[in-house]
């Protein structure tokens, strides 16, 4: 027998003998603070730098950054995580989910890995992916140590309840009302009042032609959310399609008047005016309706054209003038950070090449 057999053979005795097996030696559980603590103190102050220039559309820096806090602490899932964000911000999509994915591989109870990578899915519009993804954060929470859920015991119950919102939401988009229908009531047993549960069930009555059950859930997300002008135009077009036109009147004002850009609330608005005896005021409503009608045409093919080419910087430009005539000025913000960090790549790359 050799060396090397009799070294193996008497380790796999030594496991026996003190009652563990060399397979089943795990490593401890760790907390993202003891993770962290563990990586240094570079690594937290990069993570904290990362996350500051990501959350400013700061986007080639918050790369560059996540890039040097991986290269730093290679088996620290926190640099993955927040580059697969960043990427997420760049429409880099299956790079966002290999980054996600391998947050996931070093931590398998990261509390969002898989969260987001049902986003990705979400975002490629292959929902029935997105649902398992989604539902599989929720395992990955619920099958934790128990140190860890005594870690997150003041998160967790919304995660999850989060995660739930995201199946509904991937079901309802899939065509699927009644798994949709589930989930949404799953959320709601959590938190009767959580208003975007109520907002999505009440979609799915109206869609089935309950209108009166339909209004009292969108009423109840309003309710709870009372600055929210979508939610506004939700309840004034369930009030106009009920024929309550003089109370559908001032929510869907205020909607076209916080949304300009929304053509719904354009449209129900000059129909509700008409109705109510004022043509001239509803004439000018509906004629707006059919320019943004265009112009949201306009921008979705514009995004989907992006969406294929996104390290093309002047299709990014692009979309951000059509969201600027439309005066969505956040979402042009965010178009132009992508484009800005689309046109440094490429101006990176041609430096790259050799002559």
């Amino acid at each position: 027998m050799n060396v090397r057999s009799i070294l193996e053979r008497g380790a796999a005795i030594l496991c026996l003998v003190s009652g563990i097996g060399l397979c089943s030696c795990k490593p401890p559980v760790l907390t993202p603070s003891e993770r962290l603590e563990a990586a240094g103190a570079e690594a937290a102050q990069l993570l904290s730098a990362v996350s500051r220039a990501g959350e400013s559309l700061r986007l080639t820096e918050a790369l560059v950054l996540a890039d040097s806090l991986i290269r730093i602490a290679p088996d620290l899932p926190d640099g993955y995580y927040e580059k697969g964000l960043i990427l997420m911000k760049l429409y880099q999509l299956e790079p966002a989910d290999d980054a996600f994915a391998r947050a996931a591989e070093i931590d398998p109870y990261h509390r969002g890995a898989w969260y987001q990578r049902g986003h990705v899915a979400f975002e490629q519009g292959r929902y029935d992916v997105a649902a398992q993804r989604y539902r599989r954060q929720q395992e990955v929470i619920l099958s934790s140590p128990q140190k860890l859920k005594a870690y997150y015991s003041g998160t967790d119950p919304e995660s999850v309840a989060q995660a739930w919102l995201q199946v509904g939401r991937a079901y309802q988009l899939h065509h699927i009302p009644d798994s949709a229908r589930v989930a949404y009531v799953r959320v709601i047993k959590v938190d009767s009042l959580h208003s975007q549960a109520n907002a999505w069930l009440s979609e799915i009555y109206e869609q089935e032609g309950d209108l009166d059950e339909a209004l009292a859930l969108a009423r109840l997300a309003l309710d709870n959310d009372r600055s929210n002008a979508q939610l506004g135009y939700q309840v004034g077009s369930l009030l106009f399609k009920k024929g309550d036109l003089k109370e559908a009147l001032p929510l869907l004002a205020w909607t076209a008047t916080s949304q300009p850009w929304n053509a719904g609330a354009h449209y129900n608005l000059g129909r509700t005016l008409v109705a109510l005896g004022r043509p001239e005021e509803g004439r000018r409503h509906l004629e707006a309706t059919e320019f943004l009608q265009d112009l949201d045409r306009e921008i979705g093919q514009a995004r989907a054209a992006a969406a294929l080419f996104p390290d093309d910087p002047e299709r990014w430009r692009h979309v951000a003038d059509l969201l600027g005539l439309a005066g969505r000025r956040t979402e042009q913000r965010e178009a132009l950070s992508i484009a800005d960090a689309a046109a440094h790549r490429a101006a990176k790359d041609s430096s790259n090449v050799t002559p």
